[in-house]
């Protein structure tokens, strides 16, 4: 179910498709993407690698270092015991994740060693396997994996466990988000920011593309966070790059810098993020979530150099944490969007000049504006 409200928002971005949109949302898109590391071994040799071990590794003819595996949904039978998952699990478990401990809320009679179904609140099997813990284990200690997934509902390998990712020579990064470092353009020599760093995916991209020559600095809101970060930026070899726990809705008041290039990717709602079990959000957390963003691009808006870039983007779909924000930026903030290429989205934003990634036809939810501070 979806809020009502929410659902009238969105049907007028979707003309008539919002039946359409929230059953694509339910679902994944044909191909599943990961981002190829360039610190690492070459692109080529990663993916005949992956190949050889018989990954049906495909590359996207625009965006280099994306590669992708095809996604095909399979039946699940039930079998051995019943193992309930929170939302955000289930729905990593559905395209091959395992199920970890801190995500299981309901495992009664779970022993090591069994054969187990991995279940949404809502009953719906979304992965099975084996139990890799018993029931005393996961909900004493809360840690390590439960469930090793041995089926899900979209055939995709764990690639989180391979040596691949340990390697850091991939990295579990979306298209469109491989994108939105694209449109930044991190260049050698420049002071590139991202606001909201954590957990380094976008980050570490925009330190590659600037093949390690760029001073990349990255705020996030705690330590914890910036650790999570770190972890991320240290396993992709990544250089020249500074880390800030600090609240970067204030960065331009608490720190004197300037920079030429700045990502700003806040919260948002994440209704453009598949699978989708189900929407949670409300329009008054929209209207809240929207609030916040506004505060992130009032601060890039004042760092930026003159002439230099913002790129804002959010995996969400609603009309007010994408297009409105392009107007809050433009009238408010004096910014002047410019066209964000290269085009990969089946559909513009409403200026014609973003880029609106559709759940129906891009297999994501996803917004990317670019801004010019003149």
């Amino acid at each position: 179910m979806i809020e009502e409200a929410l659902c009238r928002s969105l049907e007028t971005v979707y003309n008539g498709r919002i039946e359409n949109v929230l059953a694509a949302l339910r679902g994944m898109g044909p191909r599943y993407y990961f981002r190829l590391n360039g610190f690492g071994r070459t692109r080529d040799v990663i993916v005949k690698g992956m190949r050889s071990s018989g990954l049906d590794v495909g590359l996207h003819t625009t965006i280099h270092d994306a590669a992708y595996l095809p996604v095909t949904e399979t039946p699940l039978p039930p079998e051995g015991i019943s193992v309930q998952a929170d939302r955000f699990a289930a729905e990593a478990v559905m395209h091959g994740a395992h199920l970890y401990a801190p995500g299981v809320k309901n495992c009664k009679g779970l022993r090591t060693g069994m054969k187990a179904t991995v279940e949404d609140r809502n009953g719906t099997p979304v992965g099975s396997g084996v139990a890799r813990q018993g029931e005393t284990s996961i909900l004493t200690y809360h840690r390590g994996i439960a469930v090793e997934t041995l089926n899900s509902r979209y055939r995709l390998p764990p690639l989180r466990e391979t040596l691949w990712y340990n390697e850091g020579l991939i990295h579990l990064q979306s298209l469109p988000s491989m994108v939105t470092c694209h449109l930044l353009d991190p260049k050698p020599g420049e002071v590139v920011l991202d606001l909201n760093c954590s957990p380094a995916g976008k980050m570490s991209y925009l330190c590659q593309l600037a093949d390690g020559k760029a001073n990349v600095i990255g705020f996030d809101r705690n330590e914890r966070k910036i650790e999570k970060a770190r972890e991320h930026l240290e396993r992709l070899h990544c250089k020249n790059y500074q880390l800030i726990a600090h609240d970067s809705r204030y960065a331009h008041l608490d720190y004197t810098l300037r920079a030429d290039k700045v990502l700003v990717d806040p919260p948002c709602s994440g209704l453009g993020v598949m699978p989708k079990l189900s929407i949670e959000a409300t329009m008054e957390e929209v209207g809240n979530l929207a609030a916040y963003q506004r505060q992130f691009l009032r601060s890039a808006a004042s760092i930026v150099k003159k002439g230099g870039t913002i790129v804002y983007s959010v995996c969400t779909i609603t009309r007010q944490e994408c297009e409105d924000m392009v107007k809050f930026a433009e009238d408010e903030l004096g910014l002047v969007e410019v066209p964000a290429d290269p085009v990969i989205s089946a559909v513009a934003g409403s200026s014609g000049q973003g880029q609106r990634f559709d759940p129906e036809l891009d297999g994501a939810g996803y917004f990317i504006a670019k801004f010019a501070r003149p």
